[in-house]
């Protein structure tokens, strides 16, 4: 069946185009009744409301295309980049500018949990289908346990959920795979890992050139200006505390960073990073030079 372009206004006084079945006789006697959809939602951001009398008619075909593809699995909307903040509390619509001729929309994915995803990739019907598609298998924002070996890292997963079933600090690396001293910095954390083999504490790390990150992740990579940025993670009852830093040059600094951030403190490193027992020397040095 064939979706509907309609347009509405919310709970929240936002008005709203939404990709929706047809109206039934029933819904035409109950006017009051409001639609419901408790699967990801995809919503596009635009200027709505611009002054310049351009339609939106590209994009507003493009999101119809998809929407019709996809009906009963994703809810497709649009609505005014004015209000992107209510949307989710990370976004702010001076963070986009002013209305430019040819600009297309902003596209966030939000799952059934609410997390909300940036699309980050040129907007066209290849990039979006590869977006639906990942959020339909709850696989945006994959992030892997990396492992001493590389046959001992993890399956991806998403990155929230993963999250979600650690109880332990996370150190959380976010890199660029093009950039060419990636590989050095996988080494630096696999010997990390060996390190750390007494602690309960995962490394993970995301490609971010080749993953549709968290709304938060997102503003917060745009307070660090390189290829490739740490996360330190800590629970809390009220959340996680989160800490963000630029890349190590070394093993010996990550180990630094993370024994000053611990709370409580390494099993076998001290606040500073040094060993506690002169036995473990000779191996520490062998895994640090």
């Amino acid at each position: 069946m064939a979706l509907v372009k309609t347009y509405t206004i919310d709970n929240n006084s936002i008005p709203w185009i939404l990709w929706l079945p047809p109206l039934t006789e029933v819904d035409r006697k109950s006017p009051g009744g409001r639609f419901t959809f408790d699967g990801p939602k995809v919503v596009a951001f635009h200027f709505v409301k611009n002054r310049h009398g351009d339609t939106l008619d590209k994009w507003i075909s493009l999101l119809d295309e998809l929407a019709q593809e996809y009906a009963g699995r994703i809810l497709f909307g649009l609505r005014d980049i004015s209000n992107i903040g209510e949307f989710n509390p990370n976004l702010n619509p001076d963070d986009f500018g002013s209305y430019r001729k040819g600009l297309p929309p902003r596209i966030y994915g939000k799952d059934c949990e609410g997390r909300v995803y940036d699309m980050h990739k040129l907007v066209n019907a290849k990039y979006l289908r590869e977006f639906c598609d990942q959020l339909l298998a709850d696989q945006l924002f994959r992030a892997v346990v990396l492992g001493a070996t590389a046959s001992l890292d993890s399956k991806p997963m998403n990155y929230f959920e993963l999250r979600e079933e650690s109880s332990s600090d996370m150190l959380v690396m976010l890199y660029d795979p093009a950039c060419y001293y990636w590989p050095i910095q996988k080494r630096m954390l696999r010997k990390l890992i060996r390190l750390l083999a007494s602690e309960d504490l995962p490394i993970v790390i995301v490609d971010k050139a080749n993953n549709y990150l968290g709304v938060g992740f997102t503003r917060w990579l745009q307070m660090v200006n390189c290829h490739g940025s740490t996360i330190f993670t800590s629970p809390r009852r009220d959340g996680w505390d989160i800490k963000l830093s630029v890349r190590m040059e070394s093993t010996r600094g990550y180990l630094r960073y993370i024994a000053r951030n611990r709370q409580p403190e390494l099993i076998d490193f001290d606040a500073d990073g040094e060993p506690r027992a002169l036995e473990q020397a000779v191996e520490y040095i062998q895994y640090l030079f």
